[in-house]
C-alpha cells in the first residue's frame, strides 16, 4: 500500500460520521457530479448527464479531474476541473480546493468514477453531502454503493465502465428505493 493511500486511509476513519438522509428526486435538489475528465476536457457524457438532472429540476454542479491538467479551463457554468497542481505532495486537495468544496452545502453526491482515483476520493470525502452514492470502489465514503457488472469485448479482455452507465444504475436505484417507501 502507497503512502499516499495510508494517509487517505488514515484521515477517512478520523472523519466525523454522517446520518446520510435519502434525497427525494421529485424534489429540486442540489447536486454535485465528481467524475474523471477526459483529457482534451470535452465531457460529452458528463455534460448529458447534467442536461438529464437539470431537466429534472436540479441545480447541478460538477467537479472533475484530469491527471495531465496544466491551465484551468471552464467548460459549463459551475464546473471545475482540478489537475495535479490542485493536490499536495501526499495527493491531499490543497487547502483552497477544500474551502470551495466545503463552502457548498448538497442534497446529493454522484461519484460517477469508475476506477480507484485517489484525487477524486478526496473530493468525495471531503463534500458536504446528505447522501453520497457511487461505484463499489471507495469503501467508507459513499452511503450507496452500485456494483457494476463486468463486461467483455470479444478477446474476453475486460471493457472499462462507462460513467453514464453508472449514472444510469444509480439514477435507477435512487428511483427505486423512493418507489418503495
Amino acid at each position: 500500500m502507497s503512502l499516499k493511500q495510508r494517509i487517505f486511509d488514515y484521515l477517512r476513519k478520523k472523519m466525523p460520521d454522517r446520518n446520510p438522509r435519502f434525497p427525494h428526486l421529485d424534489q429540486p435538489l442540489k447536486v454535485l457530479l465528481i467524475y474523471e475528465s477526459d483529457v482534451l476536457e470535452r465531457n460529452d457524457k458528463i455534460k448529458a448527464i447534467r442536461q438529464e438532472l437539470l431537466r429534472r429540476r436540479m441545480d447541478v454542479t460538477m467537479w472533475g479531474f484530469v491527471a495531465k491538467k496544466e491551465i484551468q479551463t471552464l467548460i459549463l457554468p459551475q464546473s471545475r476541473i482540478l489537475g495535479l497542481q490542485d493536490y499536495n505532495l501526499f495527493g491531499k486537495p490543497r487547502d483552497y480546493v477544500l474551502s470551495d468544496l466545503q463552502a457548498e452545502h448538497y442534497d446529493l453526491l454522484i461519484d460517477l468514477t469508475t476506477q480507484p482515483l485517489l484525487p477524486l476520493r478526496y473530493i468525495a470525502m471531503y463534500t458536504d453531502a446528505d447522501f453520497k452514492a457511487g461505484m463499489n470502489i471507495c469503501e467508507g465514503i459513499h452511503d450507496m454503493l452500485i456494483a457494476m457488472p463486468a463486461s467483455h469485448n470479444e478477446q474476453g479482455e475486460p471493457l472499462p465502465v462507462e460513467a453514464s452507465a453508472l449514472f444510469e444504475q444509480i439514477m435507477k436505484y435512487l428511483t427505486t428505493i423512493k418507489s418503495n417507501d
